[in-house]
């Protein structure tokens, strides 16, 4: 008896174990680069926005701002977006392929051949802790998509956020395990948001991709969250005045890019 005990013990053991080792695999595995699609050719002349992202775009929630404040400065425009809510960048770049039978696929936007796409991702992977290579490796893997497509990138940087708050109010497994991969990712620093920035234009440096791209400095929106709480909704969140924020200075990034072009 006490050697079948042991047996089932051993055994409950080893699959706890696999489960755990599968986990961290998964958590921390990069994308493999996805096939291209073919699309149709849309000759419309309107003056068309993608946005895709987590749940900073998810609800629709910049879309009127942007196509008002457009429309403020003479242009006529459509704005289609696709916000997932929870997704790291690896996620965001593979909705770009998925189906339209997954709720979360952003494959329609690339479908309707937007002039710019808007890119809003990082808190996720800020968040979890899950390191600025992988950050970069995604952002990259959606700029090579877009510009595949002929659609011009238009990236935010690496939100700020009340990164500390946010891992605080987690529950106590997934703040511990963050707090250990921070010291994997970051050597122990919580606030990893500068370091995911500096990687990721370093590597748009690397891969000659940084005149491709719009790249939209978030320190234009806040610099530290502790100083602008006002522009937010919760740590993880901008409010109303934080999202009004934000597009005035995409608007603004954008109108000099279409005036100068």
């Amino acid at each position: 008896m006490k050697k079948k005990i042991r047996i089932i013990g051993i055994g409950l053991i080893t699959i706890i174990i696999l489960t755990f080792s599968w986990y961290l695999v998964d958590r921390f595995s990069y994308s493999k680069e996805l096939p291209f699609y073919s699309v149709t050719v849309d000759n419309d002349t309107t003056l068309t926005i993608g946005i895709i992202g987590d749940s900073w775009v998810a609800g629709a929630k910049l879309d009127s701002l942007l196509h008002n404040g457009l429309l403020e400065k003479g242009f006529k425009n459509k704005i289609l977006s696709s916000g997932h809510p929870g997704a790291k960048s690896k996620l965001i770049y593979q909705n770009l392929f998925e189906g339209k039978e997954n709720e979360h696929s952003s494959k329609f936007i690339i479908e309707n051949r937007p002039d710019y796409c808007i890119v809003i991702a990082g808190v996720n992977d800020a968040a979890s802790q899950i390191g600025g290579h992988f950050y970069s490796h995604h952002i990259r893997l959606i700029i090579k998509t877009l510009l595949h497509y002929k659609i011009k990138p238009i990236i935010v940087s690496c939100p700020e956020f009340g990164i500390k708050e946010s891992i605080d109010n987690m529950n106590v497994v997934s703040k511990n395990r963050n707090v250990i991969s921070a010291y994997f990712n970051n050597d122990g620093e919580i606030d990893n948001i500068k370091t995911y920035r500096k990687i990721l234009a370093e590597d748009l440096d690397i891969e000659n991709q940084k005149d491709s791209v719009i790249l939209i400095d978030f320190d234009n929106v806040c610099l530290d969250y502790d100083k602008c709480t006002e522009l937010y909704a919760n740590p993880s969140h901008l409010n109303r005045k934080g999202n009004e924020k934000l597009v005035q200075v995409i608007i603004d990034e954008l109108f000099k890019e279409i005036t100068t072009r």
